[in-house]
């Protein structure tokens, strides 16, 4: 890692830095107990300043990934590894998360449909009372089987391109990536599910599997929405792991 420079994209530079170490700490590069590189190493591997590099230090220890011991340096915790492979996808897009398990991915078009926002939409969007907004209903297949239905709630006046020149079977994540705006933060509330009778008969699926449904919003890494998510994923497909903690300093 000593003579590697990292490249960095547009997010806080801070950030990025922080994001590539809980990267290596869920690959294993960084294990539990494993002592990080000290501030001037990690500003010449980073190509930034010591100071960018103790932010980013700071936050790992605000998340209770590291701790620092005085007069030696600053260590993962025990149980870093376990936390940070529970977070790590909840922010991806649908597409990557797919593909990075190794299915052979097909994305349909269901179908687009407009309609009156919802209350909550409105309040997250700041849309007017009047303002209708955009379903785009997909499916991600593999094999002809089944694997998540998404329905992206959007604003059809702050897309990446005019709706017509999408292409809605490609990732959005990607498409407003390539303006510059990355999914940074989501909030979903998960359920469990199963699966409504029109898509069970669409895509031969049995009435009574148990699948997970996500619902919330989706925000750029300047804190603006991007489109609000209702995601179904099948049970054997997804997993979560969720971190509790008694203090709420975890961000």
């Amino acid at each position: 890692m000593a003579g590697m420079r990292v490249a960095l994209d547009r997010r806080s530079v801070a950030i990025q830095v922080r994001d590539d170490l809980r990267e290596k700490m869920r690959s294993g590069e960084f294990a539990a107990g494993a002592k990080l590189p000290s501030e001037p190493a990690s500003a010449r591997i980073y190509g930034v300043s010591r100071a960018t590099v103790r932010e980013a230090y700071r936050l790992l220890e605000q998340e209770r990934l590291v701790e620092v011991r005085p007069g030696s340096g600053r260590y993962v915790l025990p149980g870093a590894t376990l936390v940070v492979q529970g977070s790590i996808n909840l922010v991806e897009s649908t597409t990557k998360i797919l593909t990075d398990l190794g299915y052979d991915l097909k994305v349909r078009l269901i179908g687009t449909t407009e309609r009156q926002a919802t209350d909550a939409e409105r309040s997250v969007f700041d849309l007017a009372d009047d303002t209708r907004i955009l379903d785009v209903e997909r499916a991600y297949t593999s094999n002809g089987e089944l694997l998540t239905h998404a329905i992206n709630s959007i604003d059809p006046s702050r897309t990446p391109l005019p709706i017509e020149e999408m292409d809605l079977t490609s990732s959005l994540a990607d498409a407003y990536a390539a303006v510059g705006r990355r999914i940074d933060a989501g909030f979903s509330d998960i359920a469990a599910a199963t699966v409504p009778p029109r898509l069970a008969e669409m895509f031969h699926v049995p009435t009574t599997a148990a699948w997970l449904r996500f619902d919330g919003p989706l925000f750029d890494q300047h804190g603006q929405p991007l489109w609000w998510s209702r995601e179904l994923w099948r049970g054997d497909v997804r997993t979560l792991r969720v971190v509790n903690r008694r203090s709420n300093e975890f961000i």
